[in-house]
């Protein structure tokens, strides 16, 4: 239903903005100190940053190999699926065929699942080390520059946030930088 949706993202979005306005309006952290908030696109690390683009490159290979695997295998069990359907029903011809159709359809189903499964933790495990660098580097940010908070935007709900506060392209230099491609 989309208005529980959208009431679901407005309330993660309220909640924030609440989060945030009592923050400013605690007396002992008003007093010491201005609430600063920097946000960054997670998902625009990932595509622009020379670890993300490897990675990414990494992993079609992968999924392009076994897609292969996946297809050579489909065309043996239809071309074996025609050859049941042009064989005389009943014969034990037909009988031994239709067996194998089966065993060859278990086997594809159990192909297409280790697939997707190695194709899950090879992505978890790309990804899990930029993302280690990147906390590192948001680390950074905010001892550096002082934020008080910083939002990742594709999962904090956001609606809006000034352009002057994202911090991307930063984290993006930094993270290239880290990788031995500061020079884009």
């Amino acid at each position: 239903m989309v208005w529980g949706s959208m009431n679901i993202g407005m309330t993660r979005t309220f909640g924030l903005l609440a989060l945030a306005l009592s923050v400013s309006a605690t007396p002992a952290l008003a007093q010491t100190a201005p609430v600063t908030v920097g946000v960054f696109d997670a998902d625009r690390i990932l595509a622009e940053s020379l670890a993300g683009q490897q990675a990414l490159a990494l992993f079609s290979q992968l999924r392009d190999q076994r897609a292969g695997e996946v297809q050579a295998q489909q065309v043996e069990f239809n071309t074996l699926r025609q050859q049941v359907l042009q064989a005389l029903p009943g014969s034990p011809e037909a009988v031994s065929m239709q067996r194998q159709v089966e065993d060859k359809s278990l086997q594809l189903q159990r192909l297409n699942e280790d697939v997707q499964n190695e194709l899950g933790a090879r992505q978890a495990a790309l990804t899990e080390e930029i993302t280690q660098k990147i906390a590192t580097i948001i680390d950074e940010l905010g001892a550096e520059r002082g934020f008080t908070l910083i939002f990742n935007n594709v999962q904090s709900g956001l609606a809006y946030w000034d352009p002057a506060v994202d911090l991307t392209d930063e984290i993006i230099a930094r993270l290239d930088a880290s990788t031995g491609g500061g020079d884009r």
